[in-house]
């Protein structure tokens, strides 16, 4: 199994030769240090690496193992992608996150590896690299923006119909994975619910949505109570008629344990949270 090695210093013009480590770092763009508003299509002009996929991440959420999930949005196709290490694992907390590579509003290129087997849905988005490279660091402004031009018009449409009881699609689905809906911050709420930061809201015809909170941001706060109180931070600082950008992916197969679910379904979570500023 190969696995991809960041260097230890981010901030600095970084490239390794060595056959384990796969990743390099040029220096942050001046509209990345400005903060200047742009659009996708202007994103996208600023980098076009050959036969790679550049990459602004919106979301990173963490999982079990030390292991966080990563994804964003392709500068040039503007569709979602789940980028993974060349052996189809996500990617090391520690290695990649702390040291600033897989960080919310990061624009990275990526050079795929064999693409494997994934299953669906997840397959739709999942993307195996086997070269990452550190472009530069969106202002928020420009991520904020970035969400709100690729947003879906409602959650369902994201799944293509095929979401279950608001709440989950059924494994090996061919549909997306990934997507993002605006919402209005007054609309939101945040609490702890069983043990979990869980942010809800009522959509246009009256229905409430509960989403298990699996941001990273949110789960650095603490335990569930720390998390569903940096979560009602976070959106009360927010003017109540401005949208925040709720990113939302699916969970992989899950048999449901003693319910023993045929087929598995894959549930919905919220994966991060984006502010207008």
């Amino acid at each position: 199994m190969t696995s991809l090695k960041p260097p230890l210093y981010p901030s600095e013009d970084v490239s390794f030769s060595e056959t384990t480590t796969f990743l390099s770092v040029k220096k942050s763009p001046k509209w990345a240090l400005k903060g200047m508003t742009m659009t996708l299509q202007e994103l996208a002009q600023q980098y076009g690496i050959k036969n790679e996929r550049q990459v602004l991440i919106t979301e990173v959420t963490r999982m079990s193992g030390g292991l966080v999930c990563v994804a964003g949005i392709d500068l040039h196709s503007r569709t979602m992608t789940r980028p993974l290490q060349t052996d189809g694992s996500n990617w090391e907390e520690n290695d990649w996150v702390e040291t600033g590579f897989m960080e919310v509003g990061n624009v990275v290129s990526l050079k795929p590896a064999n693409a494997g087997n994934p299953a669906y849905p997840h397959a739709t988005e999942d993307h195996r690299v086997s070269h990452v490279t550190l472009l530069g660091q969106a202002a928020a402004k420009v991520l904020h923006a970035a969400c709100a031009e690729t947003a879906d018009a409602d959650v369902d449409s994201i799944f293509g119909g095929h979401l279950q009881e608001g709440k989950y699609v059924v494994a090996d689905t061919q549909c997306r994975s990934l997507g993002c809906v605006l919402i209005e911050a007054g609309r939101l709420r945040a609490a702890e619910f069983y043990g979990k930061p869980q942010v809800s809201f009522q959509d246009n015809w009256g229905i409430w949505h509960n989403f298990t909170v699996t941001e990273l941001f949110a789960k650095k706060a603490g335990d569930a109570h720390a998390g569903a109180a940096s979560l009602k931070q976070r959106i009360g600082s927010v003017n109540p008629l401005q949208p925040i950008a709720l990113r939302l992916g699916l969970a992989r197969a899950w048999d449901g344990g003693d319910q023993a679910f045929d087929p598995k379904r894959c549930y919905l979570q919220l994966n991060g949270l984006v502010l207008p500023s």
